[in-house]
């Protein structure tokens, strides 16, 4: 997975610098990272490589704002897939 973050370690993008800053410095991280959070909670973290090599994640917007888009991120998903679950039933008793 890719990362782009800004002079001040933001993550400003996930995958494709889309936002046309071309200033953006290109970071390759585990695909898991920052697991399950979605893209726009990613967003609001910043990723810090050290001199010693080390790296350093945290957030730059109030945690308490990120988890509550977690949240709703979440509530989304699950409702997706209700609707996706009831529109697939609906299909098999039309094709009775």
């Amino acid at each position: 997975m890719k990362i782009f973050v800004n002079e001040f370690h933001e993550i400003k993008a996930i995958e494709t610098n889309d936002n046309g800053d071309d200033t953006l410095k290109e970071i390759e991280v585990p695909d898991d990272f920052l697991q399950p959070f979605c893209d726009t909670v990613i967003k609001g973290f910043c990723y810090q490589i050290n001199k010693d090599g080390s790296t350093m994640v945290y957030p730059y917007k109030d945690f308490e704002l990120l988890m509550s888009i977690q949240q709703l991120h979440e509530e989304k998903e699950k409702q997706v897939t209700e609707l996706q679950l009831a529109l697939a039933e609906m299909y098999e008793e039309r094709q009775v």
